[in-house]
C-alpha cells in the first residue's frame, strides 16, 4: 500500500512505490528517508475546545504518477484539498473528488480502521483535526456514530463546502496556518458552538497515556457511572470505549513500525501484545498489512496521518515540547522560516 505509477501492475509493486517515493518534493517537511509530512501544530489556546492540531501539506508528484495508500484518524477531520483528483475507499463506496485550484472542504468522519485513499497527482491540503467530542457539537457536523468511515463535502463548522478565503493555500507555509487560524477563529466565533463534554478530553488524555488502563477505575474517578461513561463516549467519539483503547494500541503501533514515533518507546508499545501473532493479527484487523509490510514499504499518506497524531500524543505525555524538533523529522526539509 504504498505509491505506485499508473502504468504499473501490482507485481513488482515495492519496486514501483520505491521509485515513486524518492521522485516525490514535498515543501512541508519529510522524514529522513524522504516521506511527505505536515507542517504542523497545536493551533491558538481560542481554538483548542475544538480544534486538537492543524498542518499543510504540499506534495508535488512527477506527472502520470499517483500515491495509493491510506488515512486512518480516530477522531474527525476537516480537509481543505487544492490540485490533482482524489479517490477514496469509504462506508458508503468508493468516492472520487475533483478539488481543482478552486478546492473542496471535505469533512472526514472517524475512522474505525484505515480508508484506502489515492491521490491522483500532486496536492496541497490544509488538516484541521477536531477535538475528541468536537463532531457531536459542531452545528453542521453529523454525529460521529454515524459518519463513521464517511466523507462529506461539508465544512462542519459553516455549513456548505465553499473553501473561506483564509483556507486558501500560499508558499509561506507559516503564514498559510496563520491565516486558516485566523478564518477557525472567526467561523467558530460566528458559529458559536458549545465546548465538547469535558469528558471527552478526560478519556483522551487516558488514550494517550495509559490506553491499558481500567475503565471502571476511568468511570469512578470520573464521578459517573460505567453506563454514562460508555453512552457519552459512543456519542463523541462514535464508538465504545473499549474499541477506541484498542484502536489507540494499533496506532500507536503502527507510528513505530511507520518510523514516526520515539525509538525509545517500541518495546513499551509492543509489550501491550500477547505475543507477535496477537500483534499481527492488530495490524491486518486495523491496516490490511502485517507489521512488516507497514515498516518495509513506503506508506506516504498513512505517514502525514500518523505523524501528526504523534506530534500530539508526545506533547500530551510531556516528553517533547510544543515548540521542539520531533526526532522523526529530517531538519533539513523543514519550511523556511520567515525572513526580515
Amino acid at each position: 500500500m504504498g505509491q505506485k505509477s499508473k502504468d504499473r501492475s501490482h507485481g513488482g509493486r515495492d519496486d514501483a512505490a520505491n521509485a515513486a517515493a524518492s521522485a516525490m518534493t514535498s515543501l512541508t517537511g519529510s522524514t529522513p528517508g524522504g516521506m511527505p509530512l505536515a507542517f504542523n501544530r497545536t493551533p491558538r489556546a481560542a481554538l483548542h475546545p475544538w480544534i486538537m492540531r492543524i498542518g499543510v501539506t504540499d506534495v508535488t508528484l512527477p506527472p502520470g504518477q499517483t500515491i495509493v495508500c491510506a488515512t486512518f484518524s480516530e477522531h474527525p477531520v476537516m480537509r481543505i484539498i487544492f490540485g490533482a483528483a482524489w479517490t477514496a475507499e469509504t462506508a458508503n463506496g468508493r468516492m472520487e473528488y475533483e478539488p481543482g485550484e478552486d478546492g473542496l472542504a471535505l469533512y472526514f468522519g472517524p475512522n474505525t480502521r484505515h480508508m484506502p485513499l489515492t491521490a491522483h497527482g500532486s496536492f496541497r491540503v490544509l488538516t484541521i483535526n477536531c477535538a475528541p467530542g468536537a463532531g457531536a457539537v459542531f452545528p453542521y457536523a453529523p454525529p460521529p456514530e454515524t459518519s463513521a468511515d464517511r466523507i462529506y463535502w461539508l465544512d462542519p463548522i459553516m455549513g456548505g463546502n465553499a473553501v473561506l478565503p483564509g483556507y486558501r493555500p500560499g508558499d509561506d507555509k507559516r503564514a498559510w496556518l496563520d491565516r486558516a487560524e485566523d478564518q477557525l477563529a472567526a467561523a467558530l466565533l460566528a458559529a458559536r458552538p458549545k465546548a465538547p463534554e469535558p469528558l471527552m478530553t478526560a478519556f483522551e488524555t487516558l488514550c494517550l497515556t495509559d490506553p491499558g488502563a481500567s475503565l471502571d477505575d476511568f468511570a469512578s474517578n470520573n464521578a459517573v457511572t460505567r453506563r454514562t461513561f460508555e453512552r457519552a463516549i459512543k456519542r463523541g467519539w462514535g464508538v465504545s470505549p473499549g474499541a477506541a483503547l484498542r484502536r489507540v494500541r494499533a496506532l500507536d503501533m503502527a507510528a513505530v513500525l511507520l518510523g514516526v514515533a520515539l525509538e525509545d518507546e517500541e518495546q513499551e508499545l509492543r509489550l501491550r501484545y500477547f505475543d507477535e501473532p496477537h500483534l499481527i493479527r492488530e495490524m491486518r484487523t486495523y491496516f490490511d498489512m502485517t507489521p512488516g509490510q507497514l515498516k518495509g514499504q513506503p506508506h506516504p499518506l498513512l505517514n502525514i496521518t500518523m505523524e501528526i497524531r504523534q506530534s500530539r500524543r508526545v506533547e500530551a505525555l510531556a516528553r517533547i515540547g510544543a515548540d521542539e524538533p520531533r526526532p522523526w523529522r529530517d531538519p533539513s526539509a523543514e519550511p523556511a522560516p520567515p525572513t526580515g
